[in-house]
């Protein structure tokens, strides 16, 4: 009988991308790339509010979006390129293929770049629709219409395919 998964480790075999079992070092090596990104967030959370929050008494809209763009850039920043290379360095993200099913493996890599790239496809295709319906007034159906609108999604998902694609493709590891 099978041992079923709870919803956190699921949770996060996902957010790690990790393939296979959940096993004991897996386990702890996630709690361990866990408890650095805390240590890190906890004087990121409290200082900057401290600042907007003292900033906010002369011009709180500027004191809001300083707080947004800090947090923003913060994970995009810091948090995200941990994350890839603690991951990475713990092989939490290898997997680990037979030779005998490299082939079928390669596939799957082309499936999952194709399908990413279409997911940042209709992601951006819509988000720029959205928003330059919401901050340009512009018309939501005449933004969906549009060529620029249209090419620069179809350009970001090409690269978001290409660089997954890339991810993928190196995640791959012989199994003797």
């Amino acid at each position: 009988m099978k041992n079923k998964e709870t919803l956190r480790d699921q949770f996060v075999k996902h957010f790690f991308n990790i393939s296979g079992d959940f096993d004991e070092y897996k386990r702890q090596e996630t709690n361990r790339i866990g408890t650095n990104v805390m240590m890190l967030c906890l004087p990121a959370i409290l200082i900057p509010s401290i600042i907007a929050g003292l900033w906010a008494t002369k011009s709180p809209e500027d004191a809001l979006l300083g707080l947004i763009f800090f947090n923003v850039i913060f994970v995009g920043v810091i948090i995200c390129p941990y994350l890839m290379t603690a991951s990475r360095r713990a092989h939490l993200t290898d997997n680990e293929v037979d030779v005998r099913d490299l082939p079928a493996a390669r596939r799957t890599v082309l499936k999952r770049a194709l399908g990413s790239g279409l997911y940042g496809f209709v992601f951006f295709y819509l988000m720029q629709a959205i928003l330059n319906s919401i901050f340009d007034h512009a018309s939501f159906v005449g933004e969906l219409t549009s060529w620029h609108n249209i090419r620069t999604a179809l350009l970001l998902g090409i690269f978001i395919g290409v660089m997954m694609g890339i991810t993928y493709w190196v995640r791959l590891k012989k199994q003797r």
